[in-house]
This record gives structure tokens, C-alpha cells and sequence, in this order.
């Protein structure tokens, strides 16, 4: 359906309508987990990525962010976003409380409004006084499965983002279309086959461009390179496939790992747990 742009209605009236935008009005949200958590200097990782967005909400205590090129305390009372695929350690520093959310905001091919628009970003909440409520609200309604609910989840997370989505409107050049269209046959051949060995070069050449051209512009597109891209999504699928009780043989193989010892050691780079070590601390129990 495509609206008018200029409408007419009873006694006169005449108005224009807000049509869609080509950027912002395709994007899907989705809330995959949010939660409040108590926890101790236990709460640990290094140099892992995710291939969603997370926002943290500290009630207490504090703890650190650390970046390729930056570090970050978290502190009481401040909200922190870090977009899909970045490289992260974390530790707290002591007793901690914190609020936190999983979700996308997807774009086509399997791509995300924070990972291609946004940074790091650490934001006082002070002028934003109902993020904890709307925290909470979110936390609560992981409980209910119903289909609706997915609906008032995202009113929730709509308002967990709002201080994030105030600047990424403030920047003077933030696309109003999607602008990586040539890069579209690269991904999708990425995504359709995880389990086959991918060159750089048979990529670009999809893109007609030169393999060296090419990581280039993906890198400037994706803040992530191709080789770093395809690797986390092997470890994305690698995670699922370990929770779906699959044996470290046959994960290794359907990731597209050349042995099982390059597959184990790749996997705890990235997660910090071997794979084994990760299906029993994170497996659900029948």
C-alpha cells in the first residue's frame, strides 16, 4: 500500500501525510532477553562479541567496559549501549546491579540500525527519570509468551532507547536511505553458506570490486572486517548449535572449521569457554 502524500477530508480539510522513510521505517526491533541481575565480581568475560545489541542500566556498584580502543566504568544511574559485533571484555568491580536487554533492530540482509549507525554510547540518566520503570516493566514481561507480548515489549524497549535514538538524530550526517546496496550479494552469500570456506576475493568480486577495495569498504560500512563478520557468525551459529545438544564434532563441521582442534580453539578465543565448557554451563536442563 502506498499512501497519498497529500490527502482530503470532510469540510475541507486537506492535509499532508508523513510517509515512510527509506531508512528508519523498515527497521525491525525485536527483544530477545531482558532481565535484572544481582551479581559479584564473578561477572566476567573477555574479548567476546554478540550479534546483537545490548543497553545495561546500573541500579548499583560498579564495573568496567573494555574496548579495542577505549575502557568505560559503568556507574549507578547511567545507560550504556553497545552495538552488535563489537569486541568486548567486562568485569565488575565488587556487588552489582544492573538492568540489561538483548534485541535487534534489523534491517535487510540480516543487517542492524546500531551495528551500521551507532557507537559506544554512555548516557546520564537524569533527564530520562523513567528508565528503571521501563526496565523493569521490559524484565517483567519476559514472562509472558503470548504473541501480544512481543507488541509491549517493544513500547518498553522504544523507551530504553530513546535517549540513544535523541543522538543518533542529533548527527548531521546520518543517512536517511540505505546506502550499502553493492555489499547485498557479499552478505547474502555469507549467510547462505557458513559451512563452506569463503575467500575474500570470490566475495568482492560479487561487489566488483578488488578483494583489498573491498574488505575496505565493508569495514567502513559494518565497523567490522569480512573475515571478523563471517567468524562471529560461525560462533553465533556454533553457540546454537552446542544448546541444540549437536556434539563438537558435527558443530565444527556445520561452521565451516577446517579440524575440530582449529574449531575448539577459535571458539574459546571468541566465547572465553571451550565448547565443551560452554554446553554445560549454559544447556537447559530437561
Amino acid at each position: 500500500m502506498h499512501p497519498e502524500k497529500i490527502e482530503t477530508g470532510s469540510n475541507g480539510l486537506i492535509w499532508k501525510n508523513i510517509l515512510p522513510d527509506k531508512l528508519i521505517s523498515q527497521v525491525k526491533f525485536h527483544v530477545y532477553a531482558a532481565y535484572k541481575t544481582e551479581t559479584d565480581i564473578s561477572w566476567a568475560g573477555s574479548k567476546f562479541t554478540n550479534h546483537y545489541n545490548r543497553i545495561y542500566y546500573v541500579e548499583s556498584g560498579e564495573a568496567v567496559l573494555q574496548f579495542k580502543d577505549r575502557e568505560i566504568v559503568m556507574k549507578p544511574g547511567y545507560i550504556y549501549l553497545i552495538p552488535a559485533h563489537q569486541l568486548v571484555s567486562h568485569y565488575s568491580k565488587g556487588d552489582l546491579t544492573f538492568y540489561w536487554v538483548h534485541f535487534q533492530a534489523s534491517l535487510e540482509a540480516n543487517l542492524d540500525l546500531f551495528m551500521l549507525y551507532a557507537t559506544i554510547e554512555e548516557i546520564n540518566c537524569i533527564k530520562f527519570p523513567y528508565i528503571k520503570d521501563s526496565f523493569d516493566a521490559l524484565a517483567s514481561s519476559m514472562k509472558n509468551r503470548q504473541s501480544t507480548a512481543s507488541l509491549m515489549r517493544m513500547v518498553h524497549l522504544m523507551k530504553i532507547l530513546e535517549p540513544f535514538i535523541e543522538k543518533l538524530s542529533s548527527l548531521p550526517n546520518l543517512p536517511t536511505s540505505f546506502k550499502h546496496h553493492s555489499l547485498m550479494p557479499a552478505l547474502d552469500m555469507i549467510h547462505s553458506n557458513l559451512t563452506l570456506p569463503l575467500e575474500i576475493q570470490e566475495l568482492a568480486e560479487l561487489s566488483n570490486l578488488s578483494a583489498e577495495h573491498f574488505s575496505r569498504k565493508f569495514k567502513q560500512a559494518f565497523n567490522i572486517s569480512p573475515k571478523r563478520y563471517i567468524l562471529s557468525k560461525r560462533i553465533e551459529l556454533a553457540k546454537q548449535l552446542l544448546l541444540e545438544n549437536l556434539s563438537v564434532g558435527q558443530v565444527s563441521e556445520q561452521c565451516g572449521f577446517c579440524d575440530l582442534y582449529h574449531f575448539s580453539r577459535t571458539f574459546k578465543q571468541n566465547t572465553g569457554l571451550s565448547p565443551t565448557k560452554f554446553y554445560k554451563t549454559y544447556r537447559i536442563q530437561d
